[in-house]
Order: structure tokens, then C-alpha cells, then sequence
């Protein structure tokens, strides 16, 4: 059932107790009604969806959520859902911030002309309040590739896209501070490809060059953020990291890492430390960060994760006392490798290939890691199969389950830890589909209508208050899911 409504005429203190009821009456978690976001003077707001992987430690587990049980008193809801009226293509992600806020974060085909933009979204309507540019001043041909947006611990919203990063009032959509990062002025423009906050609320970065590129997507745009990866990959063009003090975006200290890093970096704590891992060309590698300061890690890997005809991988996500990464962002005719290394001893790797019988693998979003139960959920979307993977820190992986599922998008694991679903898009026979699956079987419990004709890639179901999910299509439509009785 689709339902779709424009306005709504409630004041401010209505507004802010609707954004916390279902459509079926309170929200029965106790976790969202008691979440006081605001401020935290760390690395992000406290808020249900601040960043896209919910922290810098990318484990995709959104702690402030509620299971479909709690929202609805049903193990199996409906699932209606609303359109919002605004444009915005092509878009990537959504973060939370106060109740009643939702910021929209996309990109244009043309890097300087259109470049990117952060939107904010009114929840109660569905209406943009305000909408800013975010241009790159990168080569004509300039690859355009998404970087991310999040919900600042100090209460800003930042924005990252080619090589320019922004600092936005949330409240006007200004922009505050601007800063150019280094690129190769020989090439085609660099692709900060995401950031990370650390705890000390410095930002981290990290650049990758697309290089010389022939594949087109029409008679004068340049090639797509995905089709650009293989570019990427194949001129294995160095890459840089920056630390951006966050008043002013200057910044404070730069580092080369040994290989090129194309997924997105990840933040650690070990024994009071700080650390930063990149999934390079061929290995997992570490830094060393403090007080702004990075270094290249000596004492830990670098550690193979990819052999033989494997692609180079996605992003790491940390999970207790290890860090997981997988293989083949780009297509590869060797299966998905998923490799798990203990953060204390190198030496100590796991590896499975959950789905070995796959003739093509490719998948451009990394696993979710639930530290919790030691479970990995990842899935290819090539091999259209998604496991559930368990890690025993003595014994290595263990296969829980696999089903169908055919999707370019990141899975959101929402939910108490014992009972976690797992909240993705589903390219179903009418089109994309959001699917709340167990974690613990892999049954699916709820199912949206189609929302979509084409699946957006490299996107994330995020979850916002009052028990409501937020999709993003790939033909530039914001829909807001809510279960029901």
C-alpha cells in the first residue's frame, strides 16, 4: 500500500510529537523516545542517523532503532509509505540530526556546472527548506563521484564532494567554510571519496584519482561514479589523506598512504589509541592517529586480503577485536573473499567465500558488522545472494545462512541486538523494494511496495525518529517508510 501526502499544518510542538508516533499510535521503543539529541563534543551529533554507517567505525549498526515488533506490536507489519515532492538527483544519502530534520545529500552528472548539494527536508512534510551547492572546481572533465555528509558532534553539518569540503549552518544552509584539497592538476580531478570524524571531532579524508578514463555515459558527460572506479583502479593513482581541523577546514596535517586506497576509510580505539584502516590496492593497511597527526602503522600489516583475480575492496568496518573488509568493488570472475583481521595480531586472518560457486562477483557496498553477535551481513549483486557470517575469534567463519537478494545498496542493521534485522533494497520484479530481514535466520519479515524502476547504488536505507526509514531512488525520489499494524 502506498500512501502519498504533502503538508501537514501542525506548530512546532505538534510536529516534534508526531516525529516520534507511528502511524499506528506511540512508538513503543524506548530507545527512541528517550534519545536527547543535540551536541556531543565528539566525533557526531546525537542524533538516530548522523552519518551514513552510523559512526566512523562503519559497522552499519544504528543503536537508537527499534525492531518492527517494538515499533508496531507485529513481527510482520505493512509497510506504507509517503513521496516527498522535491528533486533530488541523483541522490546518495540522508542523515538525521534534531527531530524534524532529515538532510538530503546528491550529486549531478556534471561535476563543475551542477556539482553536488546538501538539502534540508521538513519530516512533517516532506518539504525542502533550503538546498546548497556544493560546485568542483576540478579539470572540465572532472570526474563526479560522491563523497558524504554527516551531523558534526558541534552541531554543523559537513559535506565532502570532488575535492571541495563545506561547513553548513543546519539551520540556514550557509555555507560557513570552505577548503580546496589537494589534487593532481595533471589528472582529471581527485574524488574524496567519504570521511571520517575521530573522536577529538577532526575530520580525516581520503582522496582517490580517477585518471584518464574512455568509458562515456553519453555524447558530452563523462563517465559515472561507478564505471569511473575501474578507471581508478586500473591507474592506480596515488592517494592522499588530509586531517581537517573542524572550525575552519584547514588543514592540519596530510599523509600518502603506501598503496592506493579506493573504499572509504575507517576509525578504530585500541587500548586507548586511535587508529585509521584503508583497504588499499592488495592489502589492509593501518595509521597511526594523534592530535591531529597521522603515520603509517609498522607494527600491524600491511595484510593481503585480495589474491588472484580479486578486485580491490570496499571500505573496512571494525567488529569487536577485528577489522572485516571484502573483495571486488569492481567485477571480478573470483568469488567474494570476506577477511576478518584481529587488530592485535596481524598475523591472526580468517577468510570465506560465502558464495564459492559464483561464476561473477561484484558488489561497490561493504558488509555490515554487528560486534554484538559477531556477525557479517553482506551480499553481491552479481551472484544475487546475501550470508550471514559468524565470527569466532578462535575458530574463524561460519556460514549461518544465504538467501536471494539482489541489490547495490548497504544493508542498515536496526533493532536490539537480540532482535537485529537487517533493513536493504531488494531488486525485485517490479523494481527496488525495501526487505526487513532477521538477522539471526534471514527470514523476511516486511516488504515495501516497488519504489523504483533502477536500484541506487552504493546507497543506505536510513533510519530517522518515530520509527520511519528514509529511501532514496534512483530517479531522484525521497520516500519515507513507516511500518504499521
Amino acid at each position: 500500500m502506498v500512501m502519498v501526502i504533502f503538508g501537514s499544518g501542525l506548530g512546532l510542538s505538534a510536529a516534534n510529537a508526531a516525529s516520534e508516533a507511528s502511524p499506528s499510535g506511540p512508538v513503543r521503543c524506548e530507545r527512541d523516545r528517550a534519545l536527547r539529541t543535540g551536541p556531543t563534543g565528539g566525533a557526531f551529533y546525537a542524533t538516530v542517523a548522523p552519518f551514513e554507517h552510523f559512526g566512523s567505525g562503519r559497522t552499519q549498526v544504528f543503536p537508537a532503532t527499534c525492531s518492527l515488533r517494538e515499533l508496531t506490536g507485529s513481527a510482520r507489519p505493512a509497510i506504507t509509505s509517503r513521496r516527498a515532492p522535491g528533486d533530488y538527483s541523483t541522490p546518495y544519502i540522508a542523515a538525521t540530526r534534531d527531530r524534524g530534520e532529515l538532510f538530503v545529500y546528491g550529486y549531478r552528472p556534471d561535476a563543475v556546472t551542477e556539482g553536488a548539494y546538501v538539502a534540508r527536508v521538513d519530516t512533517r512534510n516532506l518539504r525542502e527548506t533550503w538546498r546548497t551547492p556544493i560546485l568542483d572546481r576540478s579539470p572540465a572533465e572532472g570526474w563526479s563521484y560522491p563523497g558524504v555528509m554527516l551531523s558534526h558532534g558541534n552541531g554543523f553539518l559537513y559535506a565532502i564532494y570532488g575535492n571541495a569540503v563545506v561547513k553548513l549552518d543546519p539551520r540556514t544552509g550557509r555555507t560557513l567554510a570552505r577548503t580546496e584539497l589537494p589534487e593532481d592538476p595533471a589528472q582529471t580531478g581527485a574524488a574524496y571519496n567519504g570521511m571520517i570524524v575521530m573522536p577529538d571531532g577532526r575530520i580525516v579524508a581520503k582522496k582517490i584519482e580517477r585518471g584518464p578514463c574512455p568509458v562515456r555515459i553519453g555524447p558530452t558527460a563523462p563517465t559515472g561514479a561507478i564505471a569511473g572506479l575501474t578507471c581508478a583502479s586500473a591507474n592506480a593513482l596515488p592517494s592522499v589523506m588530509v586531517v581537517l581541523d573542524p572550525r575552519r577546514l584547514r588543514i592540519v596535517s596530510r599523509l600518502v598512504p603506501p598503496e592506493p586506497l579506493t573504499g572509504r576509510i575507517t576509525a578504530g580505539r585500541l587500548d586507548g589509541r586511535d587508529y585509521i584502516y584503508g583497504a588499499g590496492t592488495d592489502s589492509l593497511i593501518r595509521f597511526r592517529y594523534r592530535e591531529g597527526r597521522l603515520r603509517l602503522d609498522r607494527e600491524w600489516g600491511p595484510v593481503p586480503y585480495r589474491t588472484g583475480a580479486g578486485k580491490p575492496g570496499t571500505g573496512p568496518g571494525i567488529m569487536g577485536g577485528f577489522v572485516v573488509v571484502q573483495t571486488n568493488f569492481i567485477a571480478s570472475e573470483e568469488p567474494l573473499t570476506v577477511t576478518a583481521v584481529s587488530v592485535r595480531n596481524p598475523d591472526r586472518v580468517f577468510r570465506i567465500r560465502p558464495f564459492p560457486d559464483s561464476a561473477e562477483s561484484w558488489i561497490v557496498s561493504k558488509p555490515a558488522v554487528d560486534r554484538a553477535k559477531m556477525t557479517v551481513v553482506t551480499h553481491d549483486t552479481a551472484a544475487g545472494r546475501m550470508a550471514a557470517l559468524k565470527l569466532d575469534p578462535r575458530r574463524g567463519f561460519r556460514l549461518k545462512w544465504t538467501r536471494e537478494i539482489t541489490s547495490l545498496a548497504f544493508s542498515a542493521l536496526v533493532g536490539p541486538a537480540r532482535d537485529r534485522q537487517v533493513v536493504i533494497p531488494d531488486q525485485g520484479g517490479d523494481g527496488d523494494e525495501v526487505v526487513w530481514l532477521s538477522e539471526r535466520t534471514g527470514a523476511e519479515l516486511a516488504r515495501s511496495a516497488p519504489l523504483a524502476g533502477s536500484p541506487a547504488p552504493g546507497n543506505i536505507v536510513t533510519p530517522g525518529f518515530g520509527g520511519r526509514f528514509y529511501y532514496l531512488s534512483f530517479d531522484g525520489r525521497l520516500w519515507e517508510l513507516r511500518p504499521e499494524r
